[in-house]
């Protein structure tokens, strides 16, 4: 008889659960927690000659998933000084954020526009000069986090190629900038034949700048690039035929008169590196190959960027006879 008294009670209080006892209360549907992955993000740019700084002022990372949710990630106006990381050196700017595994896409990370007094700027040795980015925003490639793993990209920015100057303001071209996951990119260093400087020089004694030092600039191009006749200066509509860089580079010179330069973050695949002593004369935005300002002088040959086991991997190419195997370790190297 007891046993039979216990049933009824648990069925009777399991009806009024059922029930609901109340007509207000809803059943909660557990939060669904996406496994995750950790991110990281990095810059790093190419010097520039005739810029002694470019504060940068970023304000915050900002990406979309694949369910259209926003993700944001406070950067605290973090200032830097851009010049301070170059080729295969880099800013770390987020370290092992945790992201939920997934599609992200129009990810970017925002600039604060500057005046000359506050946000971004650029110090040319003529005062100092706001900074401009386009949209002010540093695009960052589409990218996927997977569960438990860790991604780490950094975005490259070709000085060269991206920076203007106009009525005393400076502009940033992000076209002239990409972002990489960091296993699939390597490195290039270039040891430069002397020979090829000093010939350079000597042909052009007519375009020789103010105060005589001539500007040596690498050019990257794309593999399709296969002489020297198909390969265009760094302005944005180049002629017919021609194809203009990937990334440019300037040709340093260390204390021991070894000329030498370098290229970081560069997308694996193949290459063709051009050369010209008339980098003063490049502007970033006209074609000046047409006119006759602008002559590129050699080509240097085709090269492969390999990534490596994890990614980072560097690759040296000789320019001509090389400089016998010196690379500017000594960091005593000046632009040309």
């Amino acid at each position: 008889m007891k046993i039979y008294q216990t049933m009824m009670m648990v069925s009777s209080v399991v009806l009024l659960g059922a029930c609901g006892g109340g007509g207000d209360s809803a059943v909660t549907p557990p939060v669904q927690v996406l496994p995750q992955g950790q991110f990281s993000l990095a810059i790093s740019d190419s010097p520039m000659a005739g810029v002694t700084h470019v504060g940068m002022v970023m304000g915050e990372l900002v990406m979309t998933d694949a369910a259209g949710v926003i993700h944001r990630h406070d950067l605290q106006n973090m200032a830097f000084n851009l010049l301070d990381f170059q080729g295969i050196n880099s800013h770390l700017m987020l370290e092992s954020i945790d992201l939920p595994q997934g599609q992200y896409h129009d990810a970017y990370v925002t600039t604060q526009q500057g005046d000359g007094n506050d946000g971004s700027y650029v110090d040319d040795g003529q005062g100092r000069h706001g900074l401009h980015v386009t949209n002010g925003q540093l695009p960052v490639s589409n990218f996927e986090i997977v569960a438990d793993q860790h991604l780490a990209i950094t975005m490259e920015i070709d000085l060269y190629r991206g920076l203007s100057q106009e009525q005393g303001r400076y502009n940033l071209s992000t076209q002239a900038m990409w972002s990489i996951n960091n296993r699939q990119m390597g490195h290039l260093l270039g040891e430069v034949d002397p020979q090829w400087i000093a010939d350079c020089e000597t042909a052009y004694p007519n375009l020789t700048p103010t105060g005589g030092q001539f500007n040596h600039l690498a050019y990257l191009y794309p593999e399709q690039v296969t002489n020297i006749n198909q390969m265009a200066d760094m302005g944005t509509n180049p002629p017919a035929g021609l194809t203009p860089p990937t990334a440019v580079s300037p040709m340093m010179e260390d204390i021991d008169g070894n000329w030498y330069f370098a290229m970081g973050y560069l997308p694996a695949g193949n290459y063709r590196v051009g050369y010209s002593c008339l980098g003063h004369l490049d502007d970033p935005i006209s074609d000046d190959m047409t006119s006759g300002a602008v002559v590129m002088f050699k080509d240097s040959g085709s090269i492969t960027i390999e990534t490596g086991t994890l990614g980072g991997q560097e690759t040296v190419h000789e320019c001509g006879n090389g400089n016998g195997g010196h690379h500017g370790d000594n960091h005593g190297g000046h632009g040309g």
